[in-house]
């Protein structure tokens, strides 16, 4: 039978890890800086912090230098271009950006693909935060993606000046934990925290973000469309929560529908390439918690988890517990805590769970992705 596309759009008016999409697409090992074509700017962003520094915009000494390589399109105007920044999932540069790179500036959209794990990659080092050991490839255990809001801003904030862009033309697409970045830059209060006033992107595209924490004032956010594209099957996000954030925000007016493809999985609009070559399928062991929800946590305290705890997701359901469960949940985490080895994240039910994750190409889910992705941009930006 034939696959069909089904779009959720809902009328107005009508660690444990949180999620792990830090897939090593590169079949085994971290991949090497990229050095894609075009013009490599370096440009100030935030080094690797914990969670809570993320959510309450705390301190972090010294800026990062990070880089982005940007390319125009052939043939394009010398000013007023529009433009995409593009931020990549958890492994880094890959296939999924190559695609799009190319797709983008064949519709005469200039992009920015920015590299956000490179300048990044001795994080584990950081002797004050040895909880960042536990975070995975480039930490990113540590900051689930909420690091790319960040980087986006810092992007857009250097496209905006450049003499060749239509500053009121910057979208964003992200992959995975850049679909994260693009999909949750539009917040407010975090444009609050970390934006450039005065300054926001004018579309997004999150291609299979996380959905499954609900944020403080996370349905109060800017007037760009957005655009979200994900896999029925992904086990490194969820289908499910996202069509239900996107029904929370559609009541409040908000121009944003997703997208979901029946039988799709993870990754499913470029082939995998690995050591051994592009492959249409690649699985991942682990701890993957699409199934399960979270939510920001603003009640626990040094008298619960020790001071100095990290947790500041949890899974949705903690105050449920029975006192001595919950008391025995706390304990688990204060000894992690003590020994700097637990992450942002607590969880006390792992029955959402699943073992492996899929990454997995999809030729018709590919092809349609693509042309709604450039009929979007192209009308959007009226190109």
């Amino acid at each position: 039978m034939k696959k069909l596309t089904l779009t959720f759009i809902i009328t107005v008016f009508c660690i444990p890890l949180i999620f792990v999409p830090t897939t090593v697409l590169s079949g085994g090992h971290e991949p090497k800086e990229w050095k894609g074509e075009g013009t490599k700017i370096e440009f100030q962003s935030i080094p690797m912090i914990t969670m809570q520094n993320i959510l309450n915009r705390g301190s972090y000494g010294e800026t990062q230098t990070i880089s982005g390589t940007l390319n125009f399109p052939a043939n394009a105007p010398d000013k007023n271009v529009p433009a995409v920044i593009l931020l990549h999932g958890g492994s880094g540069i890959s296939t999924p950006q190559a695609h799009w790179i190319k797709t983008l500036n064949s519709i005469g959209l200039a992009t920015f693909m920015v590299d956000s794990n490179w300048a990044r990659r001795n994080c584990k080092k950081d002797k004050k935060n040895k909880s960042f050991k536990v975070g995975g490839p480039y930490c990113n255990g540590t900051h689930r993606g909420m690091l790319r809001i960040v980087d986006a801003y810092r992007a857009l904030e250097l496209l905006s000046k450049h003499p060749r862009i239509d500053s009121t033309r910057i979208g964003c697409l992200g992959t995975s934990l850049g679909g994260v970045g693009c999909l949750y830059q539009s917040v407010k209060r975090f444009q609050k925290m970390w934006g450039t006033p005065g300054i926001e992107f004018a579309a997004s595209v999150p291609m299979y973000p996380v959905c499954t924490t609900k944020w403080k004032e996370d349905d109060v956010m800017s007037d760009e469309p957005i655009r979200i594209h994900i896999g029925e099957l992904d086990q490194y996000g969820s289908a499910e929560s996202c069509v239900k954030y996107v029904e929370r925000l559609r009541t409040k007016g908000k121009d944003i529908t997703v997208t979901v493809y029946p039988g799709v999985h993870h990754t499913f609009e470029a082939k995998i390439i690995t050591r051994d070559g592009p492959q249409t399928t690649f699985k991942q062991q682990g701890e993957f918690t699409a199934q399960c929800y979270f939510e920001e946590n603003t009640e626990l305290t040094a008298a619960d988890l020790g001071e100095d705890f990290l947790q500041i997701v949890v899974q949705v359901g903690l105050n449920e517990l029975p006192e001595k469960k919950k008391e025995k949940v706390f304990k688990y985490y204060r000894k992690g805590n003590k020994r700097n080895k637990a992450g942002p994240t607590l969880m006390f039910d792992k029955s959402c769970t699943t073992k492996t994750g899929t990454s997995k190409y999809d030729e018709e889910a590919a092809k349609k992705v693509t042309k709604l992705v450039k009929d979007f941009f192209i009308s959007t930006f009226a190109l």
